[in-house]
Parts: C-alpha cells; sequence; structure tokens
C-alpha cells in the first residue's frame, strides 16, 4: 500500500512535466536574424548573437465583431453578386435588342434588293415631285449600294 502514493506521486509529477512542456512550446518566440549571404532567416529559438526576437501580434478579432464583419462582408459580396447579375441581364438584353435590329434590317435589305433587281426600271422623285427614271449607270451604283447594306446587316 505505500507505493501506491508514490506511483500516484509520481503520475502527477509526470503530467505536471507534460503540461509545462506543452506550454512552453506554445509560447515559443520567433528569432530573426540574417545569414553570411545576406539572407533573412528565421527560427524559434536563438541561433546567433545577433538574433533579435521578433513579437508576433496577436489580431484576434472577438466573436461579436467577427460574426458582425462576416455578415457584413456576405452582404457585401451579394450585392456585388446581385449588381453583376443585373449588369449581365441588361447587357444580354441590349444584345438581343441588337441582332433583332440587324436582323430586320437585313431581311429589308434583301427584299429591298430582290424587287429592284425585278424591276424594269427604278425611279426617285425629283425636286418637283415628278418620278425620275435612273440610268443604266446610276442604277448599277444603286444596286452596288443595296448589295454593300446586305452585307452591312446580313453577317
Amino acid at each position: 500500500m505505500a507505493q501506491k502514493p508514490v506511483t500516484f506521486t509520481f503520475f502527477t509529477l509526470f503530467l505536471f512535466f507534460v503540461l509545462l512542456f506543452e506550454t512552453c512550446q506554445l509560447e515559443a518566440g520567433v528569432y530573426k536574424w540574417t545569414d553570411e549571404k545576406g539572407r533573412v532567416q528565421f527560427s524559434d529559438r536563438p541561433v546567433t548573437g545577433k538574433s533579435t526576437e521578433v513579437k508576433i501580434k496577436d489580431h484576434s478579432p472577438s466573436p461579436v465583431q467577427n460574426e458582425e464583419d462576416r455578415k457584413l462582408k456576405t452582404r457585401r459580396m451579394l450585392d456585388v453578386y446581385k449588381e453583376d447579375r443585373a449588369a449581365k441581364k441588361e447587357a444580354s438584353q441590349k444584345q438581343k435588342e441588337k441582332k433583332k435590329k440587324r436582323k430586320q434590317n437585313c431581311v429589308r435589305a434583301k427584299d429591298q434588293y430582290a424587287s429592284h433587281s425585278r424591276a424594269s426600271g427604278i425611279y426617285d422623285f425629283g425636286k418637283d415631285g415628278d418620278r425620275r427614271y435612273l440610268s443604266d449607270e446610276e442604277r448599277n451604283r444603286h444596286m452596288k449600294k443595296l448589295k454593300a447594306e446586305i452585307a452591312r446587316w446580313c453577317k
């Protein structure tokens, strides 16, 4: 029976040293020095006489502040996503409208070219309001302009 208290005391001392050793490991400092090649080195213990201890500041925010910051960052991120989606939707809508206008202009240009190709004569109105028929040279220029319009709108 006398041995049991000794074992208990030995276990208590062992546990005390283990906990003390773990605490010392957590409290280890960081040391900084410059080696012979001029490079800055870091270690958990001083290596040379010129080693200086680096103070590391703990910037752990309080749980309340951390939660508020998280909510604020989440809200900002969601707002940015919302703005981005709205901008993409607007750009998509503009692109659709532009495509629709291009298609309408293409159909109009093709129809105009087809009707002018079949026509026996093409005319325009003069200053006095009378019809003036285009000459063959004017008609060829007019048809080239219509082909250019088709090429412009029907890409």
